[in-house]
């Protein structure tokens, strides 16, 4: 979620991880479920209010 918040897309996010764009989506959209966020940056909110980012 930290790259999230600095604004990288999930393209940037895999080149860096080495995996692919829809891995990296994959994994966002279950944070995003798992802190009751409907898009990436009420998740990225979200985690900065519970203090786990």
């Amino acid at each position: 979620m930290r790259w999230v918040a600095e604004g990288k897309s999930s393209w940037e996010i895999g080149v860096i991880l080495g995996i692919s764009e829809n891995t990296v989506n994959f994994h966002v959209e279950n944070t995003m479920r798992k802190l009751g966020a409907t898009s990436r940056i009420q998740a990225v909110a979200t985690a900065i209010r519970l203090d786990v980012l």
